[in-house]
């Protein structure tokens, strides 16, 4: 059987996702570093902050928020069980910052079907502010956070600001994997929708509001039971008028201890929710993995020697791409962490980009989600919805893993 025209075709997809792929890094880079906007507005900011597990760090995350270089605001924490060992972190840090207000809320009646939406109900009538922020339990900011994100107010056109992710703190290899996913493909797909189709591509560990723009969207009600609730609320915010706008001020995120199957977890579940949104979008993210097209065309080169493309050993271009493919991550590994690549991550990078290209597939298909220990079925929108007390569900994951809200 004469494999050229296959393989020929295949190199040129090989060709096409290093292409995006470049595209995409360079424009990510043109984006980090675009200048700081000078000193806007300091409003009084409402943080609220939802809690459940003891997150990586959560003191020292927690502590770092109540530590802003900032003149007024309040953390508002909330978690969904009052005996949730959370809580009793977020009591030392009241205690240790005794001039930072600090309010904590447990057991409020769930609204929706999303946990965190359920938690953040509590917390948002309590507010004192007018602008809000949504701030998830494993981040942990600098001192400077506040101010920089309440810069981007200065354009009054700005209804929403959401931030640049950085992973850190890896104790494990799941969490390296998580921090290299962070540090590759998460950013580059948010700062290039960002960039070039000026799309927002909003994930919600980080999210300044007016409380009037979130009224507008439909306040928390209208994202109650959809699992993308902060892709659909910046959606719906922009839909409104209002300019949704990514703060390149870096906020990290704390993840130190995962084991691959939380690793795997999270990662099925946002190709779900991506997979729900748009098909398209979603279709498009094959050509920001360019690792398995290139392995698969190596493995055919190795299998097959004779065979050559364009006049070149296909096993030397699969080789030479994923070289670059590696060269481009690295170098925004250390724009975003201003450091090297560990060793380890030679080894764990394509196995990342491996296990992400197969959850790709599985999310493509998968109805049954799984968020916390709850199974639900995902709709249009991510929407979620209740199993049928009878359906047959996989064991869920151990209850005293910590999970992000």
């Amino acid at each position: 059987m004469d494999l050229s025209p296959v393989l020929h075709a295949w190199s040129l997809v090989c060709g096409a996702a290093l292409v995006f792929t470049g595209v995409a890094h360079v424009s990510t880079h043109a984006l980090l570093g675009r200048r700081a906007r000078p000193g806007g507005p300091r409003p009084p900011i409402s943080i609220l902050r939802p809690v459940r597990g003891l997150d990586d760090g959560l003191r020292d995350n927690l502590a770092a928020l109540a530590a802003q270089d900032y003149p007024q605001f309040e953390i508002l924490v909330g978690a969904e069980d009052p005996d949730d060992p959370a809580l009793s972190v977020a009591a030392q840090v009241r205690r240790d910052f005794p001039r930072t207000p600090i309010r904590i809320v447990a057991g409020g009646p769930p609204i929706g079907h999303n946990p965190k939406v359920n938690n953040l109900a509590q917390l948002l009538p309590l507010a004192t502010h007018p602008h809000v922020l949504i701030s998830d339990s494993n981040v942990r900011p600098d001192p400077g956070y506040l101010a920089a994100i309440a810069d981007e107010l200065a354009d009054a056109r700005v209804g929403l600001v959401h931030n640049v992710l950085v992973g850190a703190g890896e104790r494990s290899a799941g969490a390296l994997l998580e921090n290299l996913h962070l540090a590759s493909f998460v950013v580059a797909a948010v700062c290039t929708a960002e960039a070039l189709a000026g799309v927002p591509v909003v994930i919600g560990k980080s999210m300044l509001m007016h409380r009037d723009d979130l009224e507008r969207a439909g306040g928390l009600a209208a994202v109650k039971d959809l699992l993308a609730e902060d892709y659909q609320l910046a959606r719906r915010i922009a839909a409104a008028g209002r300019v949704v706008r990514l703060s390149t001020h870096p906020l990290t995120t704390i993840n130190g201890h995962w084991d691959l199957r939380r690793f795997l977890s999270r990662h099925l579940r946002w190709a779900q929710m991506r997979r729900r949104q748009h098909l398209g979008y979603y279709a498009l993210e094959l050509l920001g993995q360019p690792t398995p097209l290139l392995l698969a065309l190596l493995a055919v080169a190795a299998a097959r020697p004779e065979l050559a493309v364009f006049g070149e050993s296909p096993a030397r271009l699969a080789l030479a791409g994923l070289a670059l493919t590696f060269v481009a991550d690295a170098a925004l590994w250390q724009r975003l962490r201003g450091e090297s690549l560990p060793l380890r991550a030679f080894v764990l990078a394509p196995v990342k980009d491996l296990l992400i290209f197969a959850l790709w597939w599985v999310g493509l298909w998968r109805r049954r989600v799984e968020w916390r220990g709850h199974w639900m079925r995902i709709g249009v929108q991510s929407r979620l919805e209740s199993l049928p007390t009878d359906a047959p569900l996989p064991a869920a994951p151990e209850a005293s893993q910590a999970r992000s809200p």
